[in-house]
């Protein structure tokens, strides 16, 4: 018979402590993102945009949500607060790009210092090369990530 898991070893386990970590980060970011009108799925969309200016929804859902029926919900309520717009893309008709409009770059701008600001409050107490083998180690967790897709 097996020896019961210690409830040490759960909170010790890297998928848990990402969870852990991601969730406490995402809802107080949440939390910031209320006073501007903003879900944090509607926000990474718009970050995204901003970084990466006229997306498709495949390269959007790269770095917003993989959910592509949700991504073209929230691009759809984006879209009816005039924060984005469609665009046919110049060199293929046939597909659309995303894009910010002037009031979506705004509030996008006003919003990127408060995203800062959590990143900054995060990180302190961490020094530079931690800073950086820390984004090091979370690229290659996200690139590791994707053999799972083939164990499901």
């Amino acid at each position: 018979m097996k020896t019961p898991k210690r409830p040490q070893e759960l909170e010790l386990a890297i998928p848990y402590l990402l969870t852990r970590a991601g969730s406490r980060m995402g809802n107080a970011f949440a939390k910031a993102l209320k006073p501007f009108g903003l879900s944090l799925s509607e926000w990474r969309v718009c970050a995204s945009l901003l970084y990466v200016p006229r997306q498709t929804l495949s390269e959007l859902s790269l770095h917003a949500t993989p959910d592509i029926s949700a991504l073209s919900r929230i691009i759809d309520r984006l879209e009816n607060e005039e924060l984005v717009k469609r665009e046919r893309s110049a060199t293929d008709g046939r597909s659309i790009r995303i894009a910010l409009t002037q009031k979506g770059e705004e509030l996008a701008l006003r919003i990127a210092p408060v995203g800062k600001q959590h990143e900054a409050v995060l990180l302190s107490g961490f020094a530079a090369d931690d800073i950086q083998a820390l984004r090091t180690m979370l690229l290659k967790l996200y690139e590791n990530a994707g053999a799972l897709d083939d164990l499901a």
